[in-house]
């Protein structure tokens, strides 16, 4: 047997050795690979952001030089007082957004050539959010929303029902290839949501580079919010409310970055004797009401990693529950993603702050530097710190108005005047009513005379005079004093006890044992007339009103006990519709009025709805049919009067008041006026109260 030479061993144990060295070499090479196709897909990722930041920068540079090309020509002078905004690629389609002549002709000129926003408006916030989520429903955190974000459109100043330019350029109602109408949204370039800073999270959670630069607003993020807001599994109250406003889009489609479309859904009406095809009438309010949702922070994780990995299904955040969980307890929820005229500038226990954004395109939509809302825990001490100089404004209760007359007495006062801090006044009327609704799923107030006399028996010109200081207007339904639907030929019930006791005495309702409280034979049983009345607790004017309720309730025979709760407990209570009358007060939303949410019988026995006295009549059902979709303002002011006349007689609620509102700011804060007081500067206005947009402080002043 022939023995190998050594050698040959040697040689073999080398060039395994070789391709040993070689497949792991291969082997690290192709992980180098891989982790530097992850960099390079980051890069991408990177880069496609910066051309969409440099696209847009460049689009701005294009608008500049033809707005400078037109400023040059000898016969484009009108054109070129138009904004930048306004130079938009050409469609014979009409554009439903316009320029709003206030900010673009009649503002610049109050403010004069050389004005520059500056210094910091002071305000205080009663009580602390607990968290900044987009879909939270505390009333300031949206308020702040707004500040910080834009719309397809909004409203024109001072007038409702009037739409202008916002993020969308252009808003155009088109026909699809069936012949179905939607509408086309063409969005602005140059608007972008500013950079997360690392010092809103502490140390406690680094972030990724992607969260610390600037990105484009596009349609994405629009499609983002109405994924986020149709999405099931988000379970925030917010979201919820904004679902049912939504919830008639048939396909919302992006079209490009900067272009998506909306379809609603659509009802055969005959009008004129042909049948035609229509969208409710308030789909193009609630189209304009359309905001993005950052998608570059909640589709993410603090890493920069995606929360949902493969989200190619544009389905995928409509849809899925992981990513909805996690969105609702997002590591982000305590921020304010910005893009609007105002940037998020931080929170702590004491104070929630604003910076005007230098990037907005509108200048004059920020009217100083910066914004700051201090959190306070009583109205008493946001009075002693206004009075003090602290904040800029104070909205004072009815009953500190005898406490102010005292103090613009004092020398304290006097010496602040000397400085240039005098204090002025502001009444107006709020957006709101004051009411006792009765439950209607309780034997007691199934009747429409006990409903009626109930109101007879309560004197609320005593309420506004005694509770409020006069500062209160009676009202007689549910739509706002001043707006078209709201009709003024119904007169308020009057103060007639000997009428409210009549009515009870028809139902049958007499006080048979003597005892001073009426009964009534109820399914074989004899009950008499008492029932809780549930408030709460902490507001002073309604503890006061409702103990004046009681009172006079007594009078004609009826026990109300009352039931003052803390303000979890009345949420729990109205949403268990567990009461059996309830004292609140309802803000009113801008026209055009919906008054499906409150009134419509479909909501009468749903948990947690806003029809929470179960009320139901299916001819107001019939009546808020037609208003979805009649488009004549006549005969929709005749649908709003003939459905207000059906709820005056119901008398589901007792209207108590709308109130009055005093505010009270330091002078050397400037445009505060009601829009429709000021026809000279706004034509056609017709909003009753101020607004804060509009504010900025006079230097030599302050």
């Amino acid at each position: 047997m022939n023995r190998e030479p050594i050698a040959l061993y040697i040689f073999r144990f080398i060039l395994g050795l070789g391709l040993f060295a070689f497949m792991a070499m291969l082997y690290w090479s192709s992980v180098l690979v891989e982790t530097r196709l992850q960099e390079v897909k980051s890069d991408l990722g990177q880069i496609k952001n910066e051309i969409h930041s440099v696209r847009s920068d460049m689009s701005k540079m294009q608008i500049d030089l033809l707005k400078n090309a037109l400023e040059n020509s000898t016969y484009s002078e009108n054109r070129a007082s138009k904004p930048m905004h306004t130079l938009t690629k050409t469609s014979h389609y009409e554009n439903l957004l316009f320029e709003d002549p206030f900010y673009n002709n009649t503002l610049p000129k109050l403010l004069g050539p050389d004005f520059k926003p500056q210094g910091t408006r002071r305000e205080a916030e009663f009580g602390k959010p607990d968290h900044l989520h987009p879909f939270a429903i505390w009333r300031s955190v949206i308020r702040w929303y707004g500040l910080c974000s834009v719309s397809v459109g909004k409203l024109e100043t001072g007038k409702y029902e009037s739409y202008t330019q916002d993020m969308a350029s252009r808003l155009e109602l088109r026909e699809n290839e069936k012949g179905e109408p939607e509408y086309w949204i063409f969005l602005r370039q140059d608007v972008f949501w500013q950079p997360l800073k690392q010092s809103f999270f502490g140390n406690s959670l680094q972030l990724a580079s992607h969260f610390l630069r600037k990105h484009p607003v596009t349609a994405h993020d629009f499609k983002f919010f109405y994924d986020a807001v149709m999405n099931m599994h988000v379970s925030e109250t917010g979201a919820a409310a904004m679902r049912v406003s939504l919830q008639d889009i048939e396909e919302f489609k992006v079209i490009d970055d900067y272009t998506f479309t909306v379809k609603w859904k659509t009802k055969e009406i005959e009008e004129n004797g042909q049948v035609v095809s229509r969208m409710k009438y308030a789909s193009k309010s609630s189209t304009c009401s359309l905001r993005p949702l950052a998608s570059f922070i909640y589709q993410y994780f603090p890493d920069g990693k995606k929360i949902i990995e493969d989200d190619s299904d544009p389905e995928t955040y409509r849809t899925n529950p992981i990513w909805a969980q996690n969105f609702s307890n997002h590591w982000a929820k305590n921020v304010i993603p910005s893009c609007g005229a105002w940037e998020f500038d931080g929170m702590s226990d004491q104070e929630i702050r604003f910076k005007r954004n230098q990037d907005f395109y509108q200048p004059y939509a920020a009217l100083c530097e910066k914004i700051e809302y201090k959190f306070k825990n009583s109205q008493d001490a946001i009075w002693e710190e206004f009075k003090q100089g602290s904040f800029d404004t104070f909205e004072i209760p009815a009953y500190q108005l005898a406490e102010y007359e005292r103090f613009i007495e004092s020398a304290p006062y006097k010496e602040q005047v000397a400085k240039g801090l005098k204090i002025d006044r502001l009444d107006y009327v709020q957006q709101s009513y004051a009411y006792i609704g009765w439950n209607e799923a309780r034997p007691f107030f199934e009747s429409q005379k006990v409903r009626q006399a109930l109101t007879y028996a309560i004197d609320r010109e005593r309420i506004i005079r005694q509770n409020l200081n006069g500062m209160g207007l009676q009202t007689t339904g549910t739509f706002f004093i001043y707006s078209p639907s709201y009709d003024t030929s119904l007169q308020p019930y009057a103060y007639d006890p000997e009428k409210a006791l009549q009515l009870l005495h028809e139902e049958g309702w007499y006080d048979s044992d003597g005892d001073g409280i009426l009964n009534k034979v109820i399914d074989g049983k004899n009950v008499s007339f008492s029932f809780t009345l549930t408030y709460y607790v902490k507001n002073t004017i309604t503890k006061a009103i409702c103990e004046y309720v009681s009172n006079a309730l007594k009078e004609i025979g009826i026990q109300c006990i009352l039931n003052g709760v803390e303000v979890a407990d009345l949420s729990a209570i109205f949403e268990d519709k567990n009461f059996d009358a309830f004292s609140m007060l309802w803000g009113l939303v801008a026209p055009p009025e919906n008054p499906r949410q409150l009134w419509y019988s479909n909501a009468a026995q749903q948990k947690g709805s806003s029809n929470a006295i179960s009320f139901a009549n299916a001819e107001v059902d019939s009546l808020i049919d037609k208003l979805d979709y009649e488009y004549d303002p006549k005969k929709r002011i005749e649908l709003y009067h003939a459905f207000d006349r059906i709820l005056y007689e119901e008398a589901p609620y007792t209207f108590l008041y709308t109130p009055k509102k005093t505010l009270l700011y330091r002078n050397y804060l400037q445009n505060v006026f009601i829009p429709a007081d000021r026809q000279d500067l706004i034509p056609g206005a017709n909003m009753g109260e101020p607004l804060s947009d509009l504010f900025w402080i006079k230097e030599s002043e302050n």
